[in-house]
């Protein structure tokens, strides 16, 4: 397994161009994120996917998992029921550290729609916007376990070694049945400040 390092989370052009053959193969690539390592794969790959359900040890069912978008505006083509207001209030919260839980659109491939839901992020980290600049199509992304690092290393086809990095959790908000049911399902590092007009319609809002 070839390491590579991107120390201080610099995106070096040949290390970025080997994991991204590795994603276009249909293999697992392990890299860092603004919240902690996490492995991936290429949206369009089933067969990914399944070793990242493996890797796991998840069915694929289990909602462990979210698409990394390239930008703000992709969302449109991957997501349902992305209304205007919706739209503005994700240009406030993206890029940064929160998954948003939304009605998967017909871009989003079958192998992922067990829940008719997705988890979309957008990030402005350097390694994982050239990733996914380089890939040209979003990625299928789970975090590595407390204390798994050296186990996932082992089974994945390119490690982007960072170093050691914090273990944070993003902040996941379930937008999949409109602002008006907006919920909080994990506080993690995002602030909630741009939340607290939507928060107060919301009679689900919970600690996690």
């Amino acid at each position: 397994m070839p390491r590579w390092d991107v120390q201080g989370g610099i995106p070096h052009k040949r290390a970025i161009r080997k994991a991204v053959e590795a994603l276009q193969a249909d293999k697992l690539v392990l890299y860092p994120t603004d919240s902690t390592y996490a492995v991936g794969c290429k949206l369009g790959s089933r067969g990914a996917f399944e070793a990242l359900c493996e890797l796991r040890g998840v069915r694929p069912e289990k909602s462990l998992f979210s698409v990394f978008l390239p930008q703000i505006g992709d969302i449109g083509k991957y997501a349902l029921g992305v209304d205007t207001p919706t739209y503005r209030l994700l240009k406030r919260l993206w890029p940064g550290p929160y998954t948003i839980i939304l009605q998967a659109g017909p871009a989003v491939p079958r192998h992922l729609w067990h829940r008719r839901t997705v988890g979309f992020r957008v990030t402005s980290y350097p390694i994982v916007t050239a990733l996914l600049a380089e890939l040209g199509e979003p990625m299928v992304t789970a975090s590595v376990p407390e204390g798994k690092l050296r186990v996932y290393e082992r089974q994945v086809a390119e490690l982007l070694d960072a170093g050691q990095i914090p273990s944070l959790s993003t902040t996941v908000i379930d937008l999949s049945e409109g602002l008006e049911n907006l919920r909080v399902l994990r506080i993690g590092v995002g602030a909630l400040g741009e939340l607290t007009p939507f928060l107060s319609l919301s009679d689900s809002f919970q600690e996690a």
